[in-house]
Order: C-alpha cells, then sequence, then structure tokens
C-alpha cells in the first residue's frame, strides 16, 4: 500500500478516530487505584464485537493492585482471517496516571480544539489504542 493510499484511508476515519479517542479519554482509568478498567474493557469489546472479533476478560489476579474493589481487567480481541500467515499482535494499556496539577481543561473531557484532543491519555495511551 502507498503512503497516499495509507494517507486517504486514515483520512477517511478522521472523524470516527477523533470520536473514539474522545470516548476513551472521558472513561477515568486512574491508576492508582485501578479505576475504571472493566468500563474500558466493555466499551472496547462492544467496538471489537460488531466488527467481528472474538473477547476474552481476563482479571489480573493476584497482580499488583489488583483487588475487589479495583479490579485490574484486560482485554483480549481476536479475529482469525483463516488464511495463512503473519499474525498482528497490537499491545495497549488503558490506564492514565493521575491527574495532577495546572490543567486548565477537563482531563476527562475529550474537548476537541482545532486540531488537539485534551484529555488524560489522549496522547499515552489512548490515542494510540484508538488509531
Amino acid at each position: 500500500m502507498s503512503d497516499h493510499a495509507i494517507l486517504a484511508a486514515v483520512a477517511a476515519c478522521r472523524q470516527e478516530l477523533i470520536g473514539l479517542t474522545q470516548d476513551l479519554s472521558r472513561i477515568p482509568t486512574l491508576n492508582p487505584p485501578g479505576q475504571h478498567y472493566r468500563w474500558i474493557c466493555d466499551y472496547l469489546a462492544a467496538r471489537l464485537e460488531a466488527a467481528g472479533f472474538t473477547l476474552h476478560f481476563i482479571r489480573a489476579v493476584g497482580a499488583p493492585g489488583d483487588n475487589d474493589t479495583f479490579p485490574r481487567w484486560n482485554l483480549i480481541a481476536r479475529i482469525d482471517s483463516g488464511l495463512p500467515g503473519d499474525c498482528v499482535h497490537f499491545n495497549s494499556h488503558h490506564d492514565v496516571v493521575e491527574v495532577g496539577h495546572g490543567w486548565t481543561r477537563d482531563p476527562f473531557g475529550g474537548e476537541l480544539d482545532g486540531d488537539r484532543i485534551y484529555g488524560r491519555g489522549a496522547c499515552d495511551m489512548k490515542g494510540g489504542l484508538a488509531a
């Protein structure tokens, strides 16, 4: 696929990618303590299932930070083409660190201003996850 074709494909999905990044940024998956992991996994699962992926939820029982109040949920999504060949593996995290100080916008607002999305995780890693 040429560079031009790749850029055209991304441009065709621009609004969807923006909306997805905004939606993910609005889910406050704060670590610590580990909030809303299942919420973001459920959100992603609904989208991936609609695209034909099979899904598997895994709780990281015994991992640091996992507990009954803040369970550490992960999502594995797989689509099998039935064809031989290489496999593409994508790995991402969906949590963000504490908000910190100095925000001039809602850190979980997912606000679009010009060509920028403002929100915790928009650059790392929720924007990459959306892409």
